[in-house]
């Protein structure tokens, strides 16, 4: 697949943000809309219907600190690919959510808490709609078992939750560094939509996109952007 494009140079960094993110919510009101880019790529779906009725399949929700227009940009590529409605939404508040104490880190059940009513009042949603929250936000679980995590999944609330703060390439404007960036968020975000949508299981070749564990940016940028694998010839 490659590398899709979201017209990231019209994207201002946040205000009292370290990182120079293409995925930064974007404080300037009046710039332009991103230009559509056309997505070429094999699918393992037939493409959605332009005209999509019914509920929406996925919600991708942006946090205030994520970019609104790469959130509904990564929802109209992923709608072609997968042949699923997948919608961004406007971002959600995040009033009253904070780090976990003695720590950097937000726990990413409290932003499922905290999302509840939002959930409940997106009005194209039904009892099988997904939702998943993007975030530039460091997140890990309450219980810490590890040191972060790239992306976290309930399958209860049918939520899970994809964070940019690790995937970042260093230096942070090495060439290509960007489309690095890109390629690392939509793998981890196509990966919530194939394991918790579509039922898709986790993978021992490391050219699936279904791949597991996934430990480091390494095992990242090595997956492929398909499952099953595309073999070799």
């Amino acid at each position: 697949m490659k590398h899709l494009s979201m017209t990231i140079l019209l994207l201002a960094a946040l205000a009292g943000c370290t990182t120079s993110s293409p995925y930064t919510q974007p404080l300037a009101a009046a710039d332009p809309a991103p230009t559509p880019k056309t997505l070429s790529t094999a699918s393992l779906y037939p493409p959605a219907s332009t005209e999509k009725t019914g509920p929406v399949n996925v919600y991708l929700i942006p946090l205030n600190d994520f970019s609104e227009d790469v959130a509904a940009q990564i929802g109209r590529d992923l709608s072609k690919e997968f042949g699923l409605w997948v919608k961004g939404t406007v971002a959600m508040g995040t009033q009253g959510l904070m780090p976990m104490p003695g720590s950097q880190q937000f726990a990413a059940e409290d932003i499922f808490e905290q999302a509840k009513t939002v959930m409940q009042r997106l009005p194209e949603a039904d009892g099988n709609t997904y939702f998943i929250f993007l975030t530039n936000r460091d997140i890990n679980s309450r219980a810490r078992n590890f040191r972060f995590q790239f992306s976290y999944h309930d399958k209860v609330c049918r939520c899970s939750v994809v964070s940019a703060a690790r995937m970042h390439p260093e230096p942070e404007n090495s060439p290509g560094g960007r489309q690095q960036l890109e390629s690392r968020f939509i793998k981890m975000t196509k990966r919530a939509i194939g394991q918790m949508v579509l039922g898709w299981e986790r993978s021992s070749d490391i050219n699936d996109l279904m791949y597991s564990p996934i430990m480091s940016l390494d095992d990242i940028d090595h997956l492929g952007n398909r499952h099953p694998a595309i073999p070799k010839k």
